[in-house]
């Protein structure tokens, strides 16, 4: 569902991923959307394929835009995750805090704004309406998976911290204990010869 996703995060993201925007990628999307667009049934008025494939043109491009831009930031070193899945160009500093918090207008403003879009095209397309709804619900599930993720990877984290703490204090306990038993010191090993040893191969020696 990354694919659908990508074409529309195009028009609402900006600073997307380096490697997200892999030429490739998007000439792949692109020309997937071309031949659904050609080979679209072309009886049906209503369907108007046509838009579909103005729309694919202009993702590619502003795809490539949008590569060599992140590009530049790679080579300015700024650090961004290469997969870094874009910030809203809609989502305004005045909107509420709790808006901002956990990337919620991009989670869930985005994917609407999305559908939204797709019904201002259904009198002119029915083909660029279902492909718009397709990529809303793949953002959403996107920006779902990614959501977790991160929540998943922060738990771990805190939950490292809370079991090293108690270690922490396990070892401090067992260092600090009074009355711990001391280890007898080693006799070590006797290196030399007993005496009754030395006299019975003195016998030996004279027997001989």
């Amino acid at each position: 569902m990354e694919f659908p996703a990508l074409t529309v995060m195009i028009f609402l993201r900006k600073d997307l991923g380096f490697r997200l925007l892999n030429p490739l990628r998007l000439l792949g999307v692109t020309g997937f959307l071309v031949v659904v667009s050609v080979f679209a049934q072309q009886g049906n008025a209503n369907a108007n394929p046509m838009v579909l494939l103005i729309f694919a043109l202009a993702f590619f491009v502003l795809g490539i835009v949008q590569w060599i831009k992140a590009w530049f930031r790679l080579n300015r070193g700024v650090r961004q995750h290469s997969y870094y899945i874009g910030t809203s160009l809609y989502e305004f500093r005045r909107l509420p805090e709790f808006i901002h918090r956990n990337r919620r207008f991009s989670r869930f403003i985005d994917p609407l704004l999305c559908m939204l879009a797709g019904l201002v095209f259904y009198p002119i397309s029915h083909a660029m309406t279902a492909w718009l709804f397709l990529s809303a619900l793949s953002l959403r599930t996107i920006e779902y998976a990614v959501h977790q993720k991160y929540r998943d990877m922060d738990l771990d984290t805190i939950d490292g911290m809370i079991m090293a703490e108690r270690q922490g204090q396990t070892v401090e306990y067992f260092e600090n204990a009074e009355g711990t038993a001391q280890r007898p010191q080693s006799p070590g090993i006797p290196t030399g010869l007993g005496e009754d040893v030395e006299e019975h191969m003195k016998n030996r020696k004279n027997k001989q």
